[in-house]
């Protein structure tokens, strides 16, 4: 089981599966709402998510297909659900307690990152998006 809570602790969750892939997102959208260069985030499926405390404090901003899940007293993004793909979540690792055993990590929409943003690992990029089902098909 993987825990994770907000800046002020009035939103915690558990996940009960493991992270299979970090995903480090560099679309304008990802920026403009992180304010860096690139969200880290995981897929998961929401059957593995579960709110423990505070889910009454969670709003959503929603433009585009994507909602945006966040804790509406400290601004902390919790996760984001796209109106195509209600069955995933892409959860914020940053909130996440525990360690992440991981080592697969990819780079999404890296033809439109920033200008400024240089990537220096060695991870694949993929210059749009990625069909979630390949990043979510090991969970339970």
């Amino acid at each position: 089981m993987i825990s994770g809570n907000c800046l002020c602790g009035e939103v915690v969750y558990q996940l009960n599966s493991d992270i299979n892939t970090i995903v480090f997102c560099h679309c304008s959208r990802c920026r403009k709402q992180t304010g860096t260069a690139f969200n880290s985030s995981a897929i998961i499926k929401k059957k593995d998510f579960t709110f423990i405390k505070g889910e009454t404090n969670v709003k959503i901003y929603a433009k585009d297909g994507v909602n945006r899940h966040f804790c509406s007293n400290c601004g902390s993004h919790i996760f984001s659900v796209r109106d195509n793909d209600r069955n995933t979540y892409r959860l914020r690792i940053g909130l996440i307690n525990e360690p992440i055993m991981t080592e697969n990590r990819i780079h999404i929409y890296t033809d439109s990152k920033a200008n400024w943003d240089n990537i220096c690992d060695g991870y694949t990029q993929y210059p749009d998006s990625i069909n979630p089902s390949d990043l979510t098909s090991n969970n339970s």
